[in-house]
């Protein structure tokens, strides 16, 4: 039986709506800020890129010398770090709660001294924690967590895929724009999918087009087709994925087709109707603008 696992979405938006509006709170209430940059030119921070989709990039805890790998992902608010580093980084854990497809599972966060990434430097950083072993070993190697856009949309930047590079500083207003989110620390766009409107969460972790619900509503007409695919969640729960193929997705006034797209059964995510793997669509390159609140995605 094939599985796949979705690493941003359904697997880590759940602090939306719980610890990402703590989060902003805090911010307001402290006047140094949470994640600032040091104001001087950047070189450009060298990125992996795993199975085409996956961006992989170094940052630091606080002092410590040892660069530590990273998941970038887009559709992650709050970032997550990895709970074998707890004990590591003295972390006080506090129970907490997510939301995995809809359904309220338990959790945990913490609040992170200090992370550094590129220029960016974040303080008093509010995290969830997540075992995130059965990733490690799915993608054969150690991560200490997956930073997302509450650390990162505190810089304009620009993510190539192609060059396989991050840049800092200021991006052209190029590609199709959607609307950045900066309390709930996501964006989504409005698409159509076979003439019908959703609304999808822009993620660099996935390399889907994925529809979400607990049923069929709004799904008449896609011709959707059971499949022995699983998927699964950092939660390690399992599931079920049915496919629909050669769909008509229209943003931003474009047509864009896929050979397939899916549908997740589960309770739906209030925020969005399911996601948008960034690389799905064969998009190129992602640019964020702080000012314009908005991610520019550029072919």
């Amino acid at each position: 039986m094939k599985r796949w696992t979705w690493i941003a979405g359904i697997v880590c938006v759940f602090g939306i709506f719980t610890n990402g509006r703590a989060l902003a709170a805090h911010c307001r209430k402290n006047p140094t800020p949470c994640a600032k940059t040091n104001g001087e030119a950047q070189p450009d921070v060298t990125l992996r890129i795993l199975r085409n989709f996956l961006v992989i990039v170094e940052g630091q805890f606080g002092d410590s010398r040892e660069r530590q790998n990273f998941i970038l992902d887009t559709g992650t608010a709050p970032s997550i770090v990895n709970a074998s580093l707890v004990k590591e980084l003295a972390l006080t854990p506090a129970p907490s709660t997510m939301s995995m497809i809809g359904k309220i599972v338990p959790a945990q966060w913490a609040v992170l001294p200090e992370l550094d990434v590129g220029p960016i430097h974040a303080t008093a950083l509010q995290v969830q924690i997540q075992d995130l072993s059965a990733l490690e070993h799915n993608l054969g190697m150690t991560l200490a967590g997956i930073v997302g856009m509450d650390v990162l949309g505190k810089s304009d930047f620009r993510l190539d895929y192609d060059k396989k590079l991050l840049t800092f500083g200021a991006t052209p207003e190029q590609g199709i724009p959607v609307s950045f989110d900066a309390l709930r620390g996501i964006a989504v766009a409005s698409v159509k999918v076979d003439g019908k409107p959703k609304r999808l969460l822009v993620d660099t972790g996935s390399d889907r087009i994925a529809l979400l619900g607990v049923d069929f509503k709004g799904t008449e007409g896609l011709g959707l087709h059971r499949t022995s695919q699983q998927g699964s969640n950092l939660a390690h729960k399992s599931v079920p994925v049915q496919v629909f193929y050669a769909p008509d997705i229209v943003l931003g006034d474009q047509h864009f087709n896929v050979q397939k797209a899916y549908f997740i059964s589960g309770s739906p995510e209030p925020g969005f109707d399911g996601l948008l793997g960034v690389r799905a669509l064969g998009f190129r390159a992602l640019a964020y603008n702080r000012e314009r609140e908005a991610i520019y995605l550029q072919k």
